[in-house]
């Protein structure tokens, strides 16, 4: 998946449903289903840029079903991507994952280029309060034309310490393929009545990302994302979920 609106994304645990498809060993968090719909207005500002996402999940078993569309529909072009992510929580201490993913894109009277990407990722319980996770993007570095790697590879590694059921801190690093890594820092609270909040910082590219997760009814939750860099400015995304058994 072409990523039009750069995140932060947590090593091992998520806010929220929405978090997975950028991390597929997350759907070890999966732990009711969830279907979930978001948009970016803009990306640092730019309008062109505006995305949709639809998110859906489903636990039946050990087996973990995730699906992810989105898209950027604009009238000189078109970038969609569809996918699919299936985890097993079968080993007792470690949970595999691997997403296949369909990405197109169409430019208005000129041509229109498609692909298809493998993730992979997993989740290792290391202790009772410190886990280690990993996934690795278009692993067949795939893409969506020829003599051109705009889908590009990366790999996140982090690890996750529980300072108590509610608190949780991440440290990891992003390593981007033919570009700049980063390390990241991630501090997570739950809020089992509230939901939950997140605060993390990159440092390659530097930025803040807030996120919140607000339980609204009983079944019904209110997404908000803020990405914020020093320089291109403020991301924001807004999302609602629905969870049922």
């Amino acid at each position: 998946m072409l990523n039009f609106s750069p995140r932060i994304s947590f090593p091992i645990s998520s806010i929220s449903v929405q978090d997975i498809s950028d991390n597929p060993a997350k759907l070890i968090n999966i732990e009711r289903n969830t279907i979930a719909t978001s948009y970016i207005p803009s990306t640092f500002g730019l309008k062109e840029l505006n995305s949709h996402f639809l998110n859906f999940s489903y636990g039946h078993d050990s087996l973990i079903h995730f699906v992810n569309i989105s898209g950027i529909f604009q009238g000189i072009y078109t970038y969609s991507s569809l996918g699919y992510s299936i985890g097993y929580k079968a080993f007792e201490k470690f949970t595999p994952s691997i997403t296949l993913s369909y990405n197109y894109i169409n430019i208005k009277d000129f041509n229109s280029f498609g692909n298809i990407s493998f993730d992979i990722g997993g989740v290792l319980e290391l202790d009772k309060n410190l886990d280690f996770g990993f996934s690795i993007t278009n692993i067949f570095n795939s893409s969506l034309e020829s003599n051109n790697n705009i889908t590009k590879q990366k790999a996140l590694f982090g690890f996750e310490y529980k300072l108590h059921s509610e608190f949780i801190f991440q440290l990891g690093t992003e390593i981007r393929i033919e570009n700049s890594s980063s390390v990241i820092l991630s501090f997570i609270k739950r809020m089992e009545e509230f939901g939950n909040i997140g605060l993390s910082y990159s440092t390659e590219p530097q930025m803040i990302q807030f996120n919140l997760k607000l339980n609204a009814l009983d079944d019904v939750q209110i997404y908000y994302d803020m990405n914020f860099h020093s320089i291109l400015g403020v991301t924001n995304r807004f999302g609602l979920g629905y969870t049922f058994d």
